[in-house]
């Protein structure tokens, strides 16, 4: 008798400590989740920005250095998020993001950088795609961000 409460005490263990585990995997998760959703909607919020800041029609050199500034955050932000989080959100995501939110990003602040008016163009052509996108579908992704973070 006694040596059987002595293994259901040990099972019960083992159940708590599974338990627990559990517990922390979720928590990890969950960590890891809001980081990734933070990568994801600042790279977003930094490039707008910094598109919104070059339409200013009195545009000095100081906005432009701004604005590249905020590019190169939004970039680095962009290679942060995790192509298995964007899956999360929507199928199509981690290739439209990774081929068009970001191409698009690198190749107008390349084509800046470099007086290039060409590659300025393909990537506001790729953003332009980017963002017939994004207002189409915004609502569903914000909402599964919602969820994945509870």
């Amino acid at each position: 008798m006694r040596q059987s409460k002595g293994v259901f005490n040990v099972i019960l263990a083992f159940m708590l400590m599974g338990l627990l585990h559990a517990c922390d995997t979720e928590k990890m998760q969950q960590t890891r989740n809001s980081i990734q959703q933070n990568h994801f909607l600042q790279s977003l919020e930094l490039v707008e920005s910094a598109g919104s800041l070059l339409q200013n029609p009195q545009l000095t050199q100081e906005d432009i250095q701004k604005a590249m500034s905020q590019m190169d955050e939004g970039l680095k932000q962009a290679f942060q998020v995790e192509q298995a989080f964007l899956q999360k959100l929507d199928a199509r995501l981690p290739k439209l993001y990774r081929d068009i939110f970001i191409k698009g990003v690198e190749r107008y602040r390349l084509g800046v950088e470099a007086s290039d008016r060409d590659s300025q163009i393909q990537g506001l052509d790729l953003l332009s795609q980017w963002g017939q996108f994004w207002i189409a579908e915004k609502p569903n992704i914000q909402q599964k961000l919602y969820h994945i973070n509870g």
